[in-house]
């Protein structure tokens, strides 16, 4: 019952967005609008508040974060010999590789994380959260460049250009500047006035459903032109090989079963729509990172619920 609970409601919601863009009640336009809504300003105040309140010292963030770091790199490393044996081309390698490392960690890792979250109420529920948020931001930043580098790397040999490229896109990115700048507040001990706190919450509380809803609109208009079988290697990959990776570390390096259960759901979130449209803008295989993010999308209701049924 836990499960459906919290799995259910998320998984809803992305399939509300399917249908209300396939009966055409939402369109194209619209759902790409509520996505730079989204990713711009929603998300954005959510991490902000969350870590502007974030509470340094125990240390369990930066544990969980180089978890789920070693699980990505090593599934990277799987990855990696599998491409090599399937004989994928160059143009197709990066967006194969990226499809397994680069998670849809703050559209559906976020919220089915704090759904899994709230179930635990008080101040336990607010600590959990808080070392989530802690442990996402650095996991972003290597995820997107990462996903940056290997699709350049597929297209030639590492240059100059190519970390101006990288850092560019680092720095032009809102969930990871304003999950710097709430970091920055934390440290610093600043306190925001009280309606200035209310506003970015309640902005941000809209950023989880409002991204659900976005996902499920998106799988509708994403174009897609096959390339399923290896788009389904990488999906498993990503879903279901990390996690099972991630597992294990997480419990060798001593983390509590909350905490473990968030690094594993971490990792076995989808593969992030975005991957899609950094493919067209750095000349990777499109259809085959369109493709991996539906597959995906779709595996990940399954592991998910897994993640939450056994950890």
């Amino acid at each position: 019952m836990n499960v459906l609970s919290i799995v259910l409601p998320a998984f809803m919601i992305i399939l509300l967005g399917v249908v209300l863009t396939r009966a055409h009640f939402l369109s194209g336009e619209f759902i790409s609008d509520l996505n730079r809504l989204t990713y711009y300003v929603g998300l954005p105040a959510y991490l902000f508040v969350g870590l502007a309140d974030a509470t340094f010292g125990s240390g369990r963030a930066v544990t969980l974060f180089v978890v789920m770091l070693v699980a990505t790199l090593l599934t990277l490393a799987i990855g990696f010999k599998v491409a090599k044996r399937r004989g994928i081309p160059a143009q197709s390698f990066g967006s194969f590789l990226q499809a397994m490392i680069r998670g849809n960690l703050a559209y559906i890792g976020l919220p089915v994380i704090s759904l899994a979250i709230a179930a635990h109420g008080g101040a336990e529920a607010e600590a959990l959260r808080q070392i989530a948020l802690l442990s996402l931001a650095p996991l972003m930043v290597v995820t997107n460049t990462l996903g940056v580098l290997l699709l350049m790397v597929g297209q030639g040999k590492p240059d100059a250009g190519m970390w101006r490229t990288i850092i560019w896109q680092l720095f032009l990115n809102p969930l990871l500047l304003s999950s710097g700048l709430g970091i920055w507040f934390a440290l610093k001990g600043f306190i925001m006035p009280f309606w200035v706190h209310q506003s970015f919450l309640t902005v941000g509380q809209i950023a989880l459903p409002l991204s659900l809803l976005g996902i499920g609109g998106t799988l509708v208009v994403m174009p897609l032109n096959g390339k399923t079988a290896n788009a389904s290697i990488a999906s498993l990959l990503k879903v279901a090989v990390g996690p099972l990776i991630g597992w294990p570390l997480a419990q060798l390096a001593g983390l509590s079963q909350n905490e473990i259960r968030i690094a594993v759901l971490f990792l076995a979130t989808p593969t992030a729509a975005a991957s899609f449209t950094l493919a067209g803008k750095l000349g990777g295989d499109e259809a085959l990172a369109a493709s991996s993010v539906v597959i995906s999308t779709l595996f990940s209701v399954v592991s998910m619920s897994a993640v939450l049924a056994l950890v």
